[in-house]
């Protein structure tokens, strides 16, 4: 992340300012450190508390210093450090791992000053307990004051509304209450409420550390305990435990103790309101004057870490999708209010490196107060485009998707929250997906970690009416689950389209849609808005992570590559004669005729050898005995490396088809171009060429003879150079050709 030269001053000055106010009294309060007669600790750890590592040396540094009364008979003073090796609670004399000594300065106002070398605390799974000790004439030892439980790692911010909170509200019967919802494992001692990972997540304060209302006493800021817990997922934000990490805040942080043996201090400030509510000038106050922003920023102060998060999750908007707040937003007012709350962590958190994005799902009455399922998800789709854009727009973010997970059903209906299995659990494991490569520097070579996204959307050359997304991660493999996702997207342009079926083909989407009554020209826009509730219908990679959702993705003319595997079927008397072209013949070694009763299942109907030739090559073959009706043919091209592509799907109706034959001449068109089609039976037809944007730019009815018609396209000629589409229209059947214009 970039910073100006102020903020790098800024982090420079703030760890001495912090330093000083300890000694000084005036900062904000911390946690109390141990007391002893005769004297003061200035700098000594608290019990459970958590140092942020320096990823360098895995090691966080551990001050020590204080004063003694000059009337106390001690000659210097002793630090102990003990580890808990075998994880029993227990400290004994054997487990000692360092010893270290300081002198006592010359008296000074009746006191005589001290201070350690700092000692440099292992992040790792272990407990850690400190003695400090007065030593006497004679080498005669008096425990004065004594810590445990302290250990270093990492810290992470959780913020935004109800799912970043994400405790597990039992009581409501709306929720999965698994025992084990807070990702506990490992339960040590028999004690089923404290498991050996989770004692390594580690919270200060309460939950969210802010009042939001005056009706929310507990969350008093002035009331809020200064200490350290260990973390539960279990607890709402104003429980008295004030453990709160989140369900999927704990199961996160989980698996980064777990897998890389580092503890882990969770700052979770969510509460369910709109993104204004989260901002540092909220007018939203609590008793004590402070609101969402400050009351987090002071435990994290108190804390001694706003200089150490190593990166921050927000998981909000579906309060900005309705008007029971007063904030609805559409997607520029979201981002703007965004921006406000960026900037300011980058002023008070300047250590973090990583902003996590979560992608909300549709739900929460999204504008209305009773869940509507047909509503149109305007609202839904303004904030997750503005979530989509407000990480394309900054190099450090990653965007996280929520898709194919299982909401459950609260608030009138509606769907807000999640259930743990396949929801609060599953969202941690892409929190933990995402920092196990940017911040721990493993799972390098996987490829399906990141959530899938559209690339581009464009026509298909070989099937009319069909719009096709290609997903940018081609890499990775994708599956499409469960029925009825069609009623997920969405097509826009100049008139109403209704989607008829949506398909998965190895990387792409394709989209088949008919043009209602009025509509002459094809979509520009396609839209997918996910599926509220249960987690399928869904399009999701290897992992299970679903498709991104997304507003208004323009359908560009051109935009996807060429088909390496281009297909045309024609009919010819009772048979179905199938032409392909394939570029970089010499790569292929086998070609598969496909067929099948719909678009989706095929089955191998001939095998045909390539020629070996390099370059283009066109092959051919007549099925005689076509399916009844309906034929949907694809051609599977086998490397010589045994990878496989396939070519588009091409449907033909055998009882209706009446062209025979359709072509456009010569091509690439230059001075001059015809077009010849062949029908069985005389028909008035409709011809289109659309152009580079998409948009039909020629659109013509001729009456068409039986037999072979042959016409002029000067259309083409006074057309830029490009690629087109030539399409004739008949009352039976679509067909359309890829035409080249030349300079």
């Amino acid at each position: 992340m970039k910073q100006s030269n102020l903020l790098k001053i800024w982090s420079l000055t703030l760890p001495i300012s912090l330093c000083l106010g300890l000694f000084s009294g005036i900062t904000f309060a911390q946690a109390p450190i141990p007391t002893f007669s005769g004297g003061e600790l200035f700098q000594f750890p608290a019990k459970l508390q958590f140092y942020a590592r320096d990823k360098a040396s895995n090691t966080a540094a551990v001050p020590v210093s204080g004063r003694i009364a000059e009337a106390q008979s001690y000659t210097s003073v002793r630090l102990k450090v003990f580890r808990d090796s075998d994880r029993n609670g227990v400290f004994a004399n054997s487990e000692i791992v360092d010893t270290r000594n300081a002198s006592l300065s010359a008296p000074s106002g009746g006191y005589k000053n001290f201070s350690f070398t700092p000692y440099q605390l292992p992040a790792e799974l272990y407990n850690y307990q400190f003695r400090f000790i007065g030593v006497s004439s004679g080498n005669v030892e008096t425990q004065l004051a004594t810590t445990d439980s302290v250990v270093a790692g990492d810290v992470y911010i959780i913020q935004g509304q109800s799912n970043a909170e994400a405790f597990n509200n039992c009581e409501s019967g709306l929720y999965d209450c698994n025992p084990n919802s807070d990702g506990e494992s490992f339960i040590r001692g028999g004690n089923p409420n404290v498991s050996l990972i989770r004692s390594f997540v580690r919270v200060y304060g309460n939950g969210c550390g802010a009042g939001w209302y005056a009706s929310d006493p507990i969350d008093n800021y002035n009331n809020m305990p200064k200490s350290w817990a260990i973390g539960s997922g279990l607890v709402g934000r104003t429980h008295l435990g004030f453990r709160h990490t989140g369900q999927w805040g704990m199961y996160f942080s989980r698996l980064i103790a777990q897998n890389h043996g580092i503890p882990v201090c969770i700052f979770n400030g969510a509460y369910g309101a709109e993104i204004r509510h989260f901002q540092k000038n909220s007018t939203r106050l609590d008793p004590s004057g402070r609101n969402n922003y400050t009351s987090l920023l002071s435990r994290i102060q108190e804390a001694g870490l706003t200089n150490k998060i190593t990166a921050i999750f927000w998981f909000q908007g579906e309060s900005n999708m309705t008007t029971s707040e007063g904030q609805q937003l559409d997607k520029d007012g979201y981002k703007a209010e965004f921006n406000i709350l960026y900037n300011n962590w980058n002023l008070d958190y300047p250590s973090f490196s990583k902003l996590y994005v979560f992608q909300v799902k549709r739900g929460c009455f999204e504008g209305s107060t009773t869940y509507n399922p047909s509503l149109t998800p305007n609202l839904a789709l303004n904030i997750m485009q503005a979530q989509r854009e407000i990480v394309a727009e900054r190099p450090e973010a990653v965007l996280i998707s929520s898709s194919n997970t299982t909401q459950a059903q609260d608030f009138g209906g509606g769907y807000c929250h999640y259930v743990y299995t396949n929801g609060y659990q599953t969202v941690g494991q892409r929190a933990y997906n995402q920092v196990k490569r940017h911040i721990y520097n493993t799972g390098l070579t996987e490829t399906n970690l990141d959530s899938p996204e559209p690339d581009k959307a464009d026509y298909s050359f070989q099937v009319p009416n069909r719009v096709q997304i290609s997903l940018k991660n081609t890499n990775d493999t994708y599956s499409l689950n469960g029925t009825g996702i069609q009623n997920d997207f969405r097509l826009e342009g100049d008139g109403s389209y209704t989607i008829t079926s949506v398909q998965l083909v190895d990387k792409i989407i394709n989209i088949d849609y008919t043009m209602n009554a009025g509509t002459v020209t094809p979509p520009t826009f396609v839209s997918y808005f996910g599926h509220a509730g249960l987690a399928t219908p869904s399009i999701s990679n290897a992992t299970g992570t679903g498709l991104i959702t997304f507003r208004s993705l323009p359908i560009v003319f051109g935009s996807l590559p060429v088909d390496p595997l281009s297909l045309t079927v024609s009919r010819n008397g009772a048979n179905n004669m199938l032409r392909w072209k394939i570029e970089t013949n010499e790569e292929s070694e086998l070609f598969v005729v496909e067929r099948g009763e719909n678009s989706s299942t095929f089955k191998d109907l001939k095998e045909i050898y390539s020629n070996g030739k390099n370059g283009t090559e066109s092959y051919s073959f007549t099925d005689s005995k076509p399916n009844t009706q309906m034929s949907h043919y694809r051609i599977r091209a086998i490397k010589n490396n045994g990878k496989e592509i396939f070519s588009q799907v091409v449907t033909i109706n055998n009882r209706l088809s009446e062209i025979s034959d359709f072509r456009v001449y010569p091509n690439p068109v230059v001075h001059a171009a015809n077009a010849t089609v062949t029908l069985k039976s005389s028909a008035m037809a409709t011809i289109q060429i659309l152009d580079a944007s998409g948009r039909i730019f020629s659109n013509r009815k001729l009456q068409l003879q039986k037999g072979n018609n042959q016409f002029a396209m000067d259309e083409l000629v006074d057309l830029r150079a490009g690629t087109y589409i030539v399409r004739i229209i008949s009352p039976t059947e679509v067909q359309q050709v890829r035409v080249v214009k030349s300079h």
